[in-house]
């Protein structure tokens, strides 16, 4: 009846042209030297160039490690070396500048300076002991919420499969959010991390690990989110749409991080690391067949959920108005132009369902999360309905 409720979070510096602030904030945390952790995009985009100058406004000493790619998760080898990079220019912080995997590079790269081993042996539920170096994080985008949260997505390539490292021991230092950052970000990728956004917040709402607390930022940034994210997508430069997509993103997360994901998201995790496709789009194309699973344990969240999406739902039933919120994001993923199911993401191979089932079913970590117990079998069934 009286749920303990533990918050955590990371120092927040939220606001329009807060970029400038970063040569402080890295000062404060005892910057002589900094590593800034960036990819090819932001560096084009001159994001990158100012950067840079405002920490040596502050006399700190900057080398850039511009990571990329090949998929859209890191793969663990590139942990290893950008840590690599930090540990022999022995660094007093790591600055992460970019979107969320590049986000998740430096939180990790920097654990493996204080932390024995590979990101691989870290896999998993506090497994990391040891605080790294410090960390201060900037997003260029609005959805993965890496700036605020204790988790570092990667590819493992020895099992083809994104796996998770989870540990409060990753949670960065600073987190500094710049709606403005994210003015040049495109529209798919606008779309893609939206939609993560979106569910940061919808998931963990219908989580068990769900709390008073994060109730109430959930059901706001699933209206913020689903209110701004169209605009956002269709017009870059429009600012109130930036601004409030990056502060849904920033909220969103931190119900994430004290909440947490659940089968939608353990759903995405083979599917993606075989197709290689965008996290959120991955998501997008599961969670319909996931939230139809769960609505029957959560209706009345559901219907919550529906009336934060500003569904009218007076005068239904509860199966009713709980369905509403089913169209309401089946509604708000076509509208920016991403699949709803699995075919419509390209995939028609039915017959990997079986081993993606098995391995959904390892991440017990998010599925122990589920208003419905999950058994290997139930786990197919959704895979089959998302085709």
């Amino acid at each position: 009846m009286y749920q303990l409720i533990q918050f955590k979070t990371p120092s927040i510096i939220f606001g329009m042209d807060t970029i400038s602030q970063i040569g402080q904030e890295a000062k404060k945390l005892g910057a002589g030297r900094a590593l800034l952790v960036t990819g090819p995009r932001i560096e084009a985009a001159g994001i990158l160039e100012k950067a840079v100058s405002f920490l040596k406004k502050e006399s700190i000493l900057v080398e850039v490690a511009v990571e990329d790619r090949d998929t859209p998760e890191p793969a663990t080898t590139v942990v290893e070396e950008v840590a690599e990079i930090a540990r022999k220019g022995s660094f007093d912080v790591i600055v992460g500048l970019g979107g969320g995997s590049i986000l998740d590079v430096a939180k990790m790269a920097s654990a493996l300076l204080t932390n024995p081993g590979k990101t691989r042996d870290y896999f998993g539920k506090e497994k990391v002991s040891k605080r790294g170096k410090p960390t201060l994080i900037v997003p260029t985008t609005s959805g993965t919420g890496a700036e605020v949260t204790k988790h570092a997505i990667f590819l493992d390539r020895e099992s083809n499969v994104k796996k998770a490292v989870a540990s409060t021991n990753l949670l960065p230092d600073v987190a500094i959010v710049d709606p403005m950052l994210t003015v040049s970000c495109p529209p798919s990728v606008t779309a893609s991390a939206g939609i993560d956004a979106f569910l940061h917040a919808a998931e963990p709402f219908l989580s068990k690990n769900a709390n008073p607390m994060t109730d109430a930022m959930a059901l706001e940034a699933i209206s913020i989110t689903s209110r701004w994210l169209g605009p956002a997508v269709a017009e870059g430069e429009d600012l109130e749409a930036r601004y409030s997509m990056s502060l849904g993103s920033v909220m969103s997360g931190i119900v994430l991080n004290n909440s947490g994901t659940s089968l939608v998201h353990a759903m995405a995790y083979p599917v993606g690391g075989e197709y290689h496709t965008p996290h959120g789009v991955t998501l997008s194309a599961l969670v319909i067949a996931c939230f139809d699973y769960i609505r029957i344990a959560k209706q009345e969240k559901m219907v919550r959920l529906a009336q934060a999406m500003g569904e009218p739902v007076g005068g239904l039933s509860p199966r009713e108005a709980s369905a509403r919120a089913l169209d309401a994001i089946r509604y708000l993923i076509q509208s920016v132009g991403l699949p709803v199911c699995l075919k419509d993401l390209g995939i028609t191979d039915r017959t990997k369902i079986a081993r993606w089932a098995v391995e959904a079913h390892k991440e017990q970590r998010l599925l122990s999360r589920s208003p419905r117990k999950l058994s290997v079998e139930d786990i197919q069934k959704i895979y089959e309905n998302a085709f």
